[in-house]
């Protein structure tokens, strides 16, 4: 396992002109997260559609993941015993749409890390829009990694192939 500081982690958004061939997330990807980065009809389009903008994260020279973020909103239903003062049908929130780490840097924090960087985006944004909740849904066998940072279960609501899970939003 390598070593290194987390903090020496940047980021920026994919551009439209980025080649990301030596970047690969193919192992344990049920997800499809390594088809929808090197696709330009899927990542970039994506993004130049604005249905999500995907950023991606540098150590050194090296990309070692990425992340994609859309708005969105949960149903209150899928909330379960969740206590809310204001009670909506909905919630707004920062939708996780995907997030994925390089093969080589597996298991050194990373993909925590990406997940907490979304939620403290979620909470600047929450600043200047509403925004109460990030939200994601992923496959069964990647549950309990969201689980240790702090998501839980949504409610299952008609027939979801996939895991809904939520982190509410503290901004005190």
């Amino acid at each position: 396992m390598v070593v290194f500081d987390l903090q020496r982690i940047i980021f920026r958004k994919l551009e439209q002109a980025d080649n990301l061939a030596a970047f690969n997330c193919d192992i344990d990807d049920d997800g499809g997260c390594n088809d929808f980065i090197h696709n330009d009809n899927e990542a970039k389009q994506y993004q130049k559609e604005k249905h999500g903008i995907t950023y991606l994260f540098f150590y050194e020279n090296a990309m070692v993941g990425y992340i994609t973020l859309a708005m969105s909103s949960i149903h209150a239903l899928r909330l379960g015993d969740e206590e809310e003062e204001i009670a909506l049908p909905f919630y707004p929130c920062l939708f996780i749409g995907r997030l994925a780490v390089d093969n080589e840097w597996r298991h050194n924090d990373i993909g925590m890390y990406l997940a907490n960087w979304a939620t403290g985006l979620a909470l600047e944004l929450s600043e200047q829009i509403g925004c109460r909740y990030v939200v994601l849904e992923a496959k069964e066998s990647k549950v309990r990694f969201y689980k240790q940072i702090g998501f839980k279960n949504g409610a299952s609501l008609f027939t979801d192939k996939r895991v809904w899970l939520y982190k509410k939003l503290v901004s005190e």
